[in-house]
């Protein structure tokens, strides 16, 4: 696996959401962010073998993740990674990070606020100029990490 600038950021992460269960991470793009931070902290002990959803703005980034995720892995989408947006979902009973879209997490936190089974929740681009989904960080009762290239205070002090 080639060395990214995330890397190095990776332990200062993992010992923030260990310690606060909350976490903002900013890094320019293609830093890793998406790719290298939820494989990272799948073995956490704190973790304690639940499993993570990474939340990605549009349906297509989901699956790119997915695909992206599970191919570090050696292994085909639905396995240790899998996703689910609307209308489709590659899952297994073996996944342990799950990619969705917006609609699906809120739709997950209807049917179970407490999201069970649920170790982490990443926020990956979690201020994108069209994607701010500001409503749905205070309804994570669980760890949450809210991943992103630039961070502006306005929003830092709104969201993260």
């Amino acid at each position: 696996m080639n060395s990214l600038p995330i890397d190095v950021l990776l332990p200062a992460l993992r010992q923030a959401l260990a310690s606060r269960h909350e976490a903002v991470l900013e890094a320019p793009p293609g830093a890793g962010k998406t790719t290298r931070v939820p494989l990272a902290l799948l073995d956490e002990p704190w973790l304690a073998g639940q499993r993570i959803i990474m939340l990605e703005p549009r349906r297509l980034a989901a699956r790119a993740a997915a695909e992206r995720l599970a191919s570090e892995l050696g292994e085909a989408v639905g396995e240790t990674v899998g996703y689910r947006i609307r209308l489709d979902s590659k899952v297994g009973p073996r996944t342990r990070i799950e990619v969705v879209t917006e609609g699906i997490l809120a739709r997950r936190l209807q049917d179970d606020p407490a999201l069970e089974g649920i170790g982490l929740v990443i926020f990956d681009e979690c201020v994108s100029a069209a994607w701010m989904p500001t409503w749905l960080w205070p309804c994570v009762s669980t760890a949450a990490a809210c991943c992103a290239a630039r961070i502006p205070a306005s929003r830092r002090s709104r969201c993260c």
